[in-house]
This record gives C-alpha cells, structure tokens and sequence, in this order.
C-alpha cells in the first residue's frame, strides 16, 4: 500500500504559530491541533497542495512558500513548507462533511523544539488532545516515526502547545 502523500504550512506571525484545532467524525473519534495542510490531490504537487489547503482551512492566501523537511504522519509522509501569507485574519474553513470536523484556528505560542530548519521553528505536526474521563494533562505528539512516538505527560513543548490550545480555540 502507498503512503499517503500531506502537505503542511508553518505560519508565524508575532511569535506565534498558525495550528488548526479538528475532531474526528468517528464514533469515540478524538481532537487534535495540526498545522494547516493535508493530501495531495492526483496531479497536484506539495507546494500547489500547501496552497490549496491553507486557503481551504484559513481562509489566507500564500503569498510566498519555501521547502523546509518531510516529516511522519500517522498516515505517511508531510512535506512541510515555511509560509507567508497575505494580510488578514484567519476562520475557520468551510465543512464539506468528509475529513476530520474544524474546530477552530488560532495563533499559539511557537514552542521551543528541537526541530528547526534554517530559521523555521517547525512544531509537532498533531497534538492529540486527551479523551478520557477525568485526564486533562496527557497528549501525544507525532513528530518522529510513528513506531516510535511517545506519549507525552502534559510536559514540555507539546503538554505546552496542547494546554495552551485547549484554553484558547477559536471556534465556529
């Protein structure tokens, strides 16, 4: 089986990263805050794709993209592009029904990770947002092989990004 192909944008502005806040449509399905970005079309390449989908999921045009590092996630590879995009303020994309459910974008605090490309603070692609009765602290970061993530205890870079993205969605 081939792996399914993703592109991501990383969007800073003012110190902070552009993350996108989503829900699975499956029963018991849970949330997570992902970068703007998702599959390649046939025919379509990683950088037209990045485009697409920041506009689909923000409402922002991308004025400008640079090629950053290809990265895991849970259903392939992410070619991951540093991205600038025109003036205005992002919403929340139109759901279309297929695909996990928006939640909200926001602007989050650009965590300090170990992952950096000439300059582009690259965050953990998914932080999964805990589902279980009772934990408010656990999530898990996809941002090595998939056989190798680890689950995190609400510590470092993503227990940051992930505490801070529950207290401040933006939702519909």
């Amino acid at each position: 089986m081939d792996e399914r192909r993703r592109a991501a944008a990383v969007i800073v502005r003012d110190g902070r990263v552009l993350m996108v806040h989503e829900r699975s449509r499956r029963s018991g399905g849970g949330e997570w805050w992902t970068l703007p970005g998702g599959g390649l079309r046939p025919g379509e390449t990683a950088e037209e794709a990045v485009r697409r989908e920041v506009f689909e999921e923000t409402g922002l045009v991308v004025s400008q993209t640079r090629y950053v590092l290809e990265m895991p996630y849970p259903s392939g590879m992410t070619s991951v592009f540093a991205v600038t995009v025109a003036d205005g303020e992002p919403r929340v994309g139109r759901d279309d029904g297929s695909g996990p459910e928006q939640l909200g974008v926001d602007w989050l605090p650009v965590p300090e990770l170990p992952i950096e490309t000439n300059g582009v603070p690259v965050p953990p692609l998914m932080v999964v947002l805990p589902t279980l009765a009772g934990q408010t602290d656990g999530v898990e970061s996809t941002t090595g092989a998939l056989s190798g993530s680890e689950s995190g205890s609400g510590s470092g870079a993503a227990g940051s990004v992930a505490a801070t993205a529950r207290r401040r969605s933006s939702t519909k």
